[in-house]
């Protein structure tokens, strides 16, 4: 069996070889030689990986080679990181900064000499092992490739053709059939450029059968005149594709007449010039852009109409060819599973004569998760087999994966991890450390490989370690190996799932290096690296303990008895640490672990840290989510140099956030900084403080931060935040919130707010519980389209002094403007003269309780052409405001969708100008009592699916069903609610 490469590792230690601090190190320790020969031999054994995880398909002493290669570079990898560790303590004071005083020091010691004298020999231990390994390269007879982009490419014999597959019948593709053809038949092609149809799917999904399904339609084969096909596969060569595509074209074998690849495109054009052509390009994996530019230009346009059909398993493979919008297959659906495998499992009737087998079937479809290929391998596995055993056999089979003649399933599928890149081949393989359906997290995905040292470093600048897990997340989404569960707004996925198939596939190509701990685990084998528990255990196994386990991943909640020091302390070698416990305590044998990346300790009900768990200096990640009793920081968090996520949320006791925070200056998460009150007596407690001023270096911060406690603030601490600095941060939350009553003057408040002036880059932004008198300048400013131009959201309540909102009507992406509990507004400032649209981007317009708005500038925008306004309203809701204002909001647009007006006691009838949004879906009416009655030209809003009225007596009376006088304006409305209160 084929183990698993560690590309990843062995290309960061070569990396750390060549750095500066292991130049660096070699020096300090002696050790500069023996270094320099292991960075030699290794960069042998790299060259040869490729060409290894090939030959080990077939020899299984090249899989023992790979085996005791990987022992090697854990070892070294976990060597190097106690080289790191002790540089770092070399290099640092009591108080964690860096200084060159203490070198000297460090020498005298005798720590130095006996930490030499123990890195000395193990660095030679592992340069004899792996010299061992380097010798045997020409024993196996391995041979050193080029790796082109990153790619490992294994070439396969797979050959497709355009003939439908009769030996079976197809179901569940006649809907996908017929959206194809009507794209291909409609126009949209052009004399100069050829239309494309791409269909993206898993492995196994069908893209052939429905490509050749298509292809052979008779309205197909009508209206195109000329129709060719050719399976690309993994090798693609403008030269051998022309060729191919002539040799389809006019049946002749062009590829004996050794023509000129500029002959051949003459002949190509001579052949399609003038006819309407259809072009099938079956399992197309080509992702090099200058590869397809070089064949699109050889390929003629034709007649127009002409159309190229692609199928592949990767939408990359999609935005290469241009196409951005894929036709993205599915699998089928329970209905038509169950009817392919009928098909292909029973003979005409028979399944009426075995109902056992039947109830079976349906629990073994339910198994194959609606992808053809699985259904029709266990589908014809099980033809003329009638004992009930045999089925059994099928149902309590716990992967599907080896089915089959020659493994059909695995080998279709293992096509998909073949052609990965070396970079993503272990980030991929690492992802059956989860359950099948287990929705996991894209951030802490990256977080997890770059703990494990999956992720290169980028050539690019610009782009930093979680930059490129995204991108490596990103590749394995568009290559159907993952597939989303949720994205943002701006269409960013948050998180993904694994076709259980798919996470078959990972599981057999790391073997018993990751497993999942269940209650009927007994041995674990001693080359288990990541382990992972989801159930609540019993008993924490024991077979752990003692083992090489670079990841302990438990997202089960189990009691205090389970969690041990010794048990942690046992996990010397783990890069991840992730428990679920609820201990009073964290077990202090955690700081023994000084290779953690990444440390979760979410849910615990401990107070505080253990001091030493600032030891840590490798420490990226560190997650201290629900820890409800949790109110102490440790003494020198700032000695934690690497950290660069600190998740909290408000679930805890904490008042502030440590003094030494700033110098931190790789940290990118940091959801919460809370300002403590530094006005008590406690001296010791306030020089452990942090202030806004610990922001002024933290220029990496990504994504949001939530500021709590601005009335402990001050104007100068805020300017020294250098919030405008902070360009990677895309949403900011301003808050007062955790004082009940603030002693702090307007204007100081004010003044707070000048200094938090957020980079020009904020996406969001949010303004809780200010009181100041008025609102800061850079949001007043005339320009603030300029200043903040990225603003998508806009939140601010409680704001109960301030009264002239800023210009939000400026912003040209602002798209949900919520605006809370302003009772001291009284308009919003605009430039009514401006010629900049009004709102060009809102969608969501929520305005609750502000009883003094009367201005809400360009009142006359209906009036002025030259100025469009609200052009994307679909949802706006309204409460408690100006009547006068209430009935000029709701006419301003006519694309609303949905429309909420609540608590508006001065309106007493709806305008009959309501008949004018077309688009209206949703209506909902409350407490307005004065509200009379219903326009006759609500029976023209035809898209109006949902009424609600309450809390309005008087139109409830009048919309009574049947009898009411306005009953015939609403009628047409499928749902209509109508309550007394």
């Amino acid at each position: 069996m084929a183990e698993q490469i560690p590309y990843g590792i062995a290309d960061n230690l070569l990396m750390k070889l060549g750095s500066a601090v292991f130049h660096e190190i070699g020096l300090v320790y002696g050790v500069r030689g023996e270094l320099r020969k292991l960075e030699d031999t290794l960069s042998t054994v790299r060259a040869v990986l490729l060409d290894a995880e090939e030959k080990q398909e077939s020899s299984h002493a090249v899989a023992v080679w790979v085996r005791r290669l990987r022992d090697v570079v854990y070892d070294a990898d976990d060597l190097f990181d106690d080289f790191a560790t002790e540089d770092l303590r070399r290099k640092t004071d009591v108080h964690g900064r860096f200084g060159i005083g203490q070198v000297s020091d460090f020498f005298s010691s005798s720590n130095h000499l006996g930490f030499r004298f123990k890195m000395g020999h193990r660095i030679k231990a592992i340069r004899e092992k792996l010299d061992h390994i380097a010798n045997d390269i020409s024993t196996f007879n391995l041979i050193p490739r080029v790796v082109i982009s990153d790619v490992s490419v294994r070439k396969r014999v797979r050959e497709t053709c355009s003939i439908v597959d009769k030996s079976h019948k197809i179901v569940g593709r006649d809907e996908n059939k017929r959206e194809i053809i009507g794209l291909l038949m409609q126009s949209g092609g052009s004399q100069q450029n050829l239309s494309m149809v791409v269909v993206v799917g898993m492995g196994g999904f069908g893209k052939t059968t429905l490509a050749q399904l298509v292809y052979n339609d008779q309205g197909v084969v009508s209206y195109f005149s000329l129709h060719m096909w050719v399976c690309v596969s993994d090798d693609f060569d403008a030269g051998a594709l022309v060729q191919n595509i002539l040799r389809s074209a006019t049946n002749e074998d062009v590829g004996n007449l050794n023509l000129p690849l500029e002959q051949l495109q003459k002949r190509l054009q001579e052949e399609l010039d003038g006819k309407r052509y259809l072009l099938v390009l079956d399992d197309v994996w080509n992702e090099d852009v200058k590869k397809w530019g070089q064949f699109i230009t050889l390929l003629p346009v034709g007649a127009n109409g002409s159309k190229i059909l692609a199928t592949t398993r990767s939408t990359k493979v999609a935005s290469v060819m241009g196409v951005d919008s894929p036709y993205i297959m599915e699998c089928l659906k329970d209905d038509e599973s169950w009817e392919l495998f009928e098909s292909l499992s029973f003979r005409k009737g028979e399944e009426k004569m075995h109902p056992n087998l039947v109830a079976i079937g349906k629990e073994i479809v339910k198994m194959c998760k609606g992808v053809p290929l699985v259904i029709e391998t266990i589908g014809r596995i099980l033809y003329f087999k009638t004992q009930e055993s045999q089925w059994l056999n099928i149902k309590n089979n716990k992967s599907l994966m080896l089915l089959g003649d020659e493994n059909d399933i695995l080998s279709s599928l293992r096509i998909s991890y073949d052609n990965l890149p070396t970079h993503l081949k272990q980030c991929f393989a690492y992802c059956a450390l989860f359950p099948k359906d287990y929705k996991i997290e894209k951030k802490m995905l990256v977080q997890l490989w770059m703990a494990q040292g999956y992720l290169q470093v980028s050539s690019d600048e610009n782009m930093n370690l979680e930059d490129v897990g995204n991108q490596y997340f990103d590749d394995l989404l568009s290559r159907s190996l993952f597939h989303k569960v949720e994205n943002e707004d701006g269409n960013d996925v948050l998180s993904c799932k694994m076709h259980d198939l798919i996470h078959d596939l990972a599981q057999s190509i790391v073997k018993s290096e990751v497993i999942i701990v269940t209650n009927d685990v007994k041995i674990v084998p001693e080359r288990t690296h990541h382990v992972s528990l989801f159930n609540k255990p019993n008993e924490m196994p024991k077979v752990l303990m003692g083992k090489s386990i670079r990841t302990f991943f438990m997202d089960s909640y189990c009691s205090n008895n389970f969690i041990r020091n010794r048990f942690i302390s046992s996990f010397k070698c783990s890069r991840v640490m992730k428990v679920n416990f609820p201990l009073h305590k964290v077990p202090t044998s955690l700081i023994k672990l000084g290779h953690l990346r990444y440390l979760d300790l979410s849910h615990g009900l401990f107070e505080n840290l253990p001091g030493g768990i600032t030891r840590l200096k490798h420490l990226q990640t560190l997650k201290l989510l629900f820890c409800s009793n949790f109110k102490e920081w440790p003494r020198n968090m700032k000695t934690l140099i690497n950290l660069r996520h600190l998740e909290i949320d408000g679930n805890n006791e904490l008042t502030y956030m440590p003094s030494g925070l700033g110098e931190l200056t790789k940290l990118q998460t940091l959801p919460i900084f809370l300002l403590g009150n530094d006005s008590g007596d406690d001296g010791h407690k306030r020089k452990r403080m942090g202030r806004l001023s610990e922001l002024k270096f933290l220029n990496n911060l990504r994504g949001q931060v939530v500021i709590e406690g601005l009335s402990n603030a001050r104007g100068e601490d805020a300017k020294e935040a250098h919030l405008k600095t902070k360009q990677h941060l895309e949403c900011l939350v301003l808050s007062y919130r955790l004082l009940k009553e603030s002693t702090q003057e307007s204007e100081e408040m004010v003044s707070v707010m000048e200094g938090l002036q957020p980079h020009s880059n904020l996406k969001e932004l949010f303004m809780h519980d200010y009181g100041g008198a008025r609102f800061p300048n850079w949001m007043m400013n005339d320009r603030l389209d300029l200043r903040l131009p990225n603003l998508v959201m806009v939140h601010i309540c409680f704001c109960r002094r301030s009264q002239v909102l800023p210009p939000f009507g400026q912003l040209p992406f602002l798209k949900c403007l919520h605006l809370f509990y302003l009772y001291g507004v009284k308009y919003m400032k605009d430039n009514p003269s401006s010629p900049k649209p009004f709102f060009p981007s809102l969608k969501t317009l929520v305005i609750v309780d502000l009883p003094n708005l009367e201005g809400w500038g360009r009142r006359d925008v209906a009036a002025n052409q030259q100025s469009p306004s609200y052009p994307c309203l679909e949802h706006l809701q309204l409460r408690n405001i100006n009547t006068e204002l209430c009935l000029h909001l709701i006419s301003v647009s006519s694309s609303l969708k949905s429309l909420k007006i609540r608590d508006c006691s001065g309106l007493s009838t709806l305008p009959n100008w309501i008949g004018c949004l077309t688009s209206l879906a949703q209506l909902s009416i409350k407490d307005c009592p004065n509200l009379t009655s219903l326009p006759e030209e609500m029976r023209t809003l035809r898209d109006l699916c949902t009424l609600e009225i309450s809390g309005c007596p008087f139109l409830s009376e009048r919309c009574r069903k049947e009898i009411g006088e306005d009953w015939p304006n609403i009628s047409h409305i499928p749902k209509i609610m109508i309550r007394e209160q």
